[in-house]
């Protein structure tokens, strides 16, 4: 239930997190483009942007994707009539200008060579000024398009961010009042002229594109009218789909909780008739594991050393060094240890902490090392695996499986029709469903009635007195401290090594360890996790990556604005 629990977290806050961090904190507060049409086909374009930063900045980025056969030329920057420094990196433009917490208006201009272009009835600029690929949201955006002289044929047409919010005036300027533009997204424009307002053009295509103009203005009508009708459809549909999910989803969790508590009752059962310590059924090193299975550290390398000490296998000659008394072990990763640290780390059956050291000092034995080791863990994970402590319940998995997948179109189709607090409701369904399928695997009574003999150690055994505590066979006792070294609880740890203290010379003399030797002992172990702990970080290593992306606007052309 932990684990759900954190996993659930871990994906809620992918959703309230910003995706990314910025190294500047900025606001676009107002963008203001005028683009002024030229009798030669070019386009000269200004662009005035007011920016409010929080914190210290170094200046502002335009990015400039030209279409096909256009040209970005002539671009500067000024404040208040001042130039600034623009540094050019392919189609970025940095514009240097440091400050701190300000509010600052910047004007840019440019000139689009041959962006008008000229068919043999009209003329037509069409252009995205932004694309997908800009990062930053412009709060209020207007575009204004001037056309050489003023004509009364004009058709106008915006697309996407930039749809039905286009008007003209007596002059035949066309005005763009897109508002808030979403980071992300795009907002081509489009403004066809009377050929004849552009003499000076020599390259004319001998086509017309008035009718293309016309039927794209239709088409996205016929396309405005079909998405109302969807989404009016899904409006009235989502309730009951939800509702069937929630529906399904709340009966699933109610037969969990029911085969749990029933779980629950006959683990509780079986567990007031044995009042051992721990149960027989598994060894220690599976019992820690089970309990904390977690990447395995230096801890459960340490406590199956001890445990092969307890269990007779193995005895401490030294302050620091370890025989193999008895190859005849219980269990395979019993074996395979042995092996490992006293045949291949150490020789001939002995095994020291300096071993370890000049082992790892070898970068040769890296590999070998991490082989041996996953061979080791998969041995003891084999174990655990072996006891069938967990139902899979892959029938009922994939089951619940396939209704999540099932569920993911219906909740973008609400995302595309901007229903956003039904796509919210639905993104919450279907990753609850997703995360029942792959963690729902309900422990058995025997998988349960070890994690609460377990449990209920660690929670009372910070309580117990000395006096009980030595009424315990010597076997417990050493059970309880291996525990303590395996799963790394402190607590628990201190506990232990304060209840050992206590022990006089007349009370203990357990598998070849005196009592004088006892502090060593527990000294030992904490030495044993750090050589561990240290050769594990040093032989294994980890890696990452990235990747990057680009413009989407019509003709291949497009840009954004940051701030650095």
């Amino acid at each position: 239930m932990k684990k759900i629990t954190l996993l659930f977290a871990f994906i809620f806050s992918m959703f309230i997190l910003p995706i990314q961090v910025l190294a500047v904190d900025f606001s676009i507060d107002k963008t203001t483009i005028h683009s002024y049409l030229q009798e030669n086909g070019d386009v000269k374009v200004t662009e005035q942007y007011t920016y409010t930063f929080d914190g210290d900045f170094n200046g502002i980025t335009r990015t400039l994707i030209p279409k096909e056969n256009t040209q970005i030329t002539n671009f500067q920057a000024f404040e208040s009539n001042q130039a600034l420094n623009v540094e050019q990196d392919d189609n970025l433009y940095k514009i240097h200008r440091k400050g701190s917490d300000q509010k600052i208006t910047i004007d840019l201009s440019y000139t689009i060579k041959n962006g008008v272009e000229v068919y043999t009835d009209m003329a037509e600029f069409y252009w995205p000024f932004f694309d997908s690929s800009n990062e930053a949201t412009y709060h209020s955006m207007d575009i204004y398009i001037h056309p050489p002289k003023p004509t009364e044929q004009v058709l106008t047409l915006g697309y996407d961010q930039a749809y039905k919010t286009n008007t003209s005036d007596p002059d035949s300027v066309v005005h763009f009042a897109m508002g808030e533009v979403e980071s992300g997204t795009n907002g081509d424009i489009r403004v066809a002229y009377d050929a004849v307002l552009f003499p000076s053009v020599t390259e004319i295509n001998n086509t017309t594109i008035r009718d293309d103009i016309l039927a794209d203005q239709t088409k996205l009508e016929e396309q405005a009218h079909a998405y109302e009708n969807r989404r009016a459809l899904l409006k009235t549909i989502a309730p009951y789909v939800i509702a069937v999910f929630f529906i399904f989803l709340s009966v699933l969790l109610f037969k969990a909780w029911s085969k749990r508590k029933q779980t629950q009752w006959e683990a509780q059962r079986r567990s007031a008739l044995s009042q051992s310590l721990a149960s027989n059924e598994m060894s220690l090193p599976a019992n820690i594991y089970y309990m904390h299975p977690s990447s395995p550290g230096g801890e459960l390398i340490s406590a199956s050393l001890l445990d092969l000490v307890r269990k007779g296998y193995v005895e401490q000659a030294g302050e620091n060094e370890f025989i193999v008394v008895n190859k005849s072990t219980e269990h395979q990763h019993e074996q395979l240890l042995i092996n490992w640290l006293f045949y291949e780390i150490g020789e001939n059956g002995h095994f020291t902490l300096k071993d370890i050291e000049s082992y790892i000092g070898n970068k040769e034995n890296h590999s070998v090392y991490r082989e041996d080791f996953d061979t080791w863990f998969k041995a003891v994970r084999a174990e655990v695996n072996k006891k069938h402590l967990s139902e899979t319940k892959k029938g009922l998995r994939w089951t619940v499986g396939v209704s999540s997948i099932l569920l993911i179109p219906f909740t973008i189709s609400l995302g595309v029709h901007s229903l956003f607090m039904w796509m919210s409701t639905s993104i919450i369904l279907n990753l609850a469903l997703l995360l029942f399928a792959i963690l729902y695997q309900p422990k058995t009574v025997q998988g349960l009635r070890i994690k609460q003999q377990w449990q209920t150690f660690s929670s009372s055994y910070d309580t117990i007195s000395w006096k009980e505590w030595n009424n315990w066979l010597n076997d417990e006792q050493m059970q309880a401290f291996i525990y303590s070294v395996g799963t790394g609880n402190k607590q628990l740890k201190n506990k232990s090594e304060s209840l050992f203290k206590g022990l006089s010379s007349s009370m203990m003399n357990y598998s070849g360890i005196q009592t004088n030797e006892v502090l060593v002992f527990i000294l030992l172990s904490n030495m044993m996790t750090e050589e561990f702990n240290e050769a594990n970080t040093t032989v294994y290593a980890h890696s990452t990556g990235g990747v990057s992306g680009g413009g989407s606007g019509v003709g291949g052309g497009g840009g954004g604005s940051g701030a650095f």
